[in-house]
């Protein structure tokens, strides 16, 4: 019979919905390959608009790897649950309201997601004013620190009996996983958190309970788990990103340019260029950027120029814009964009990147994607976008690092045409920001494998106890 201390170590993995799995799925392979068992559990009624058959990157996983399950956490069901969440949403909230740099669109955003009660009361100055207080930011922390830990979830986790526990992502709003790191808390079982997307930290909620361990991807989120997060320096961990960890996996999934061309539409002999659609929170309508765009091309008296085609890719969740999109030498595909779940979209998303001559973007996490893929990217910067470009902090990264072309809506179709000649001068640096933005361990060393080995140091010195 083996012993408990033989047994292999326990991961609790909590996560929000089966539709963060690629997010994540690095991590999971990393754990099993050093020999953890991890018990993923996932949230049902959040994963319900991903169980029917959009859940493919899981359920794909699951077909591929025999070993891996998972399974359906339980939820604070006691009487602290609504006024707990309401004051967590409240305390995000307050987090905007105080930052050193903040921005008035992302302040009302989060004060959609109040309960209807405090969104009255929110607009009142003299509320406001109060919530200001650092008197305010105390009360919400203390009541948190006195509500106890929900009992069905504590008895959850004792029945079983992990030696860690491994968040993602914590800060999303109404977020149910927060209440595991509150049971693992008062039951003093370590947990650290693993960043979900390249703006959790600074766009989303903040944590509620402060992790052992915060896994970041690099300095920037370094920065943010610091100043916006307020978890401890010598808690934070900078891993890199196992989001973006396919990336760096260069086995197959390509085409030749012919076949790919011959597939979405497109002339393999012309040069390409990638439109890469933003969400509807960052511009509801950018149908008319792209015409701009290639009305620019086909003025130009370089036949390279005039003669480029256009791949828009949408934004999943804001395709129905480019319903009407038509011109010779535009594509939209896919027509109701994707995201790269599973491995036959992302070997479709990874064709579209490879046979592209340059990216040209507004805002939107597709740019360090085209990083990665070392394209000339550019954002076409437009002025009633600022609030979502230029003032936004995860845009600054890579402005900041001086990986991406930034051309006003006049001058872009001048800046691709230069880049199409291949004139790139930012090469370089988009290399060089490629690695520490992404793998800061280094290119050979996943994210996924240096979160799971810090994860599993955690789960050995609890056991040892």
């Amino acid at each position: 019979m083996t012993s408990p201390a033989e047994r292999p170590l326990k991961v609790m993995f909590v996560g929000r919905s089966t539709s963060h799995f690629s997010y994540y799925e690095s991590i999971v392979t990393a754990l099993h390959a050093r020999g953890a068992t991890v018990d993923l559990v996932l949230d049902k009624a959040w994963s319900k608009s991903n169980l029917g058959g959009a859940n493919g990157a899981i359920s794909e996983y699951k077909a591929l790897n025999s070993w891996f399950s998972f399974r359906w956490s339980v939820r604070r069901s006691d009487k602290w649950r609504n006024r707990l969440f309401e004051l967590r949403e409240l305390r995000s909230y307050r987090s905007y309201l105080v930052r050193r740099e903040t921005t008035p669109f992302y302040i009302h955003r989060w004060q959609k997601y109040l309960t209807p009660r405090l969104q009255a009361l929110v607009e009142r100055r003299w509320f406001d004013g109060l919530l200001r207080t650092p008197m305010a930011g105390w009360f919400l922390e203390a009541f948190e620190a006195r509500t106890p830990a929900d009992p069905g979830i504590v008895d959850f986790i004792k029945q079983a009996a992990p030696d860690v526990m491994l968040l993602s992502p914590m800060n999303m709003r109404y977020g149910e996983d927060v209440d595991y790191a509150k049971a693992a808390k008062a039951m003093g079982l370590p947990f650290a958190i693993s960043t979900l997307s390249w703006d959790n930290l600074s766009t989303k909620g903040v944590f509620a309970i402060k992790p052992d361990r915060l896994f970041v991807w690099n300095q920037y989120q370094r920065a943010d788990g610091l100043e916006i997060q307020k978890v401890p320096a010598e808690r934070v961990v900078t891993a890199g990103s196992p989001f973006f960890d396919k990336w760096f996996d260069k086995t197959g999934g390509l085409q030749s340019r012919e076949d790919f061309c011959a597939r979405v539409g497109l002339d393999p002999a012309r040069k390409i260029l990638l439109y890469l659609g933003s969400s509807k929170n960052i511009a509801k309508d950018e149908a008319w950027v792209v015409a701009k765009i290639l009305k620019q091309l086909r003025a130009s008296s370089d036949p390279v120029v005039s003669g480029c085609q256009i791949l828009v890719r949408p934004h999943p969740a804001n395709a129905d814009v480019y319903a009407n999109t038509k011109a010779k030498g535009l594509v939209v595909y896919p027509k109701d964009g994707a995201l790269p779940e599973t491995l036959e979209q992302f070997a479709d998303m990874r064709n579209s990147f490879h046979h592209a001559d340059v990216a040209v973007n507004i805002n939107t996490s597709g740019m360090i994607d085209a990083v990665l893929a070392d394209l000339p990217t550019f954002a076409v910067r437009i002025g009633k976008y600022d609030y979502t470009q230029s003032d936004s902090k995860h845009f600054k990264y890579l402005e900041g690092g001086d990986a991406i072309y930034i051309r006003g809506e006049k001058e872009i179709g001048d800046g691709i045409g230069e880049a199409l000649n291949g004139h790139d001068p930012k090469a370089e640096h988009r290399r060089a920001f490629a690695q520490m933005f992404a793998r800061p361990q280094g290119l050979d060393r996943s994210a996924g494998d240096v979160i799971a080995e810090a994860v599993l140091t955690m789960a050995a010195a609890y056991r040892a106890r």
